[in-house]
């Protein structure tokens, strides 16, 4: 099966599919670019001649996170098409509270950075480029809670059948961030055991 999806990123033959309008082709590496800068989407469909119909990103192996990942760790040719993050990001699990400007929902942060976080939210329905107010809670890892202006930038495809009172994956950027939280957001991210920069692919 390796040997099956290593042809098919060979191929360089991908299509996106937008509304009606089909473009391409484009190399598997344009597609890394794209998912990285939110041009592609989880739920956004992709064909390629290997595959038998078009298929959400979301449910392709050639674009998991594992797989994006042994690409760099394996100084594979294509690891040249990932931007490199430009801050540390470090598994942190705070509990959060979350505002739209509608309504209030609750949930956590899976890991963090100086400048944004990838976070579970229990509100499937909040959209990319959307504002909201982070509340980081008081716990155990944060003494002090604190207020963060972000902005989503990705949301991660589910297979689970949504509703209201669903839980999704949102990562997030930074907008303001007040000095208790950048203190907090510094410490965390940097205090040892950082993730791989790379892993910022998602």
């Amino acid at each position: 099966m390796g040997g099956v999806q290593q042809t098919a990123t060979n191929l360089d033959q991908w299509h996106i599919l937008r509304g009606e309008m089909k473009y391409g082709p484009y190399e598997y590496k344009a597609l890394i670019k794209m998912i990285q800068t939110g041009e592609l989407q989880d739920y956004n469909y992709v064909w390629a001649p290997h595959l038998e119909t078009w298929t959400l990103v979301g449910e392709l192996q050639e674009f998991s996170k594992d797989r994006l990942c042994r690409l760099i760790e394996t100084k594979d040719h294509l690891a040249g098409a990932f931007t490199e993050r430009k801050f540390p990001r470090k598994d942190v699990v705070v509990p959060v509270y979350a505002h739209n400007d509608q309504a209030f929902f609750d949930g956590q942060t899976l890991s963090v950075s100086e400048n944004g976080a990838l976070v579970l939210l229990n509100d499937p329905l909040l959209f990319i480029g959307q504002k909201i107010m982070l509340h980081f809670r008081a716990s155990d890892m944060n003494p002090q809670p604190f207020n963060v202006l972000c902005e989503i930038v990705r949301k991660n495809y589910s297979k689970q059948r949504l509703n209201v009172k669903s839980g999704l994956h949102y990562a997030v950027r930074f907008l303001q961030v007040p000095e208790v939280g950048s203190i907090q957001l510094t410490k965390w991210s940097r205090g040892g055991g950082a993730k791989e920069e790379t892993d910022g692919i998602y």
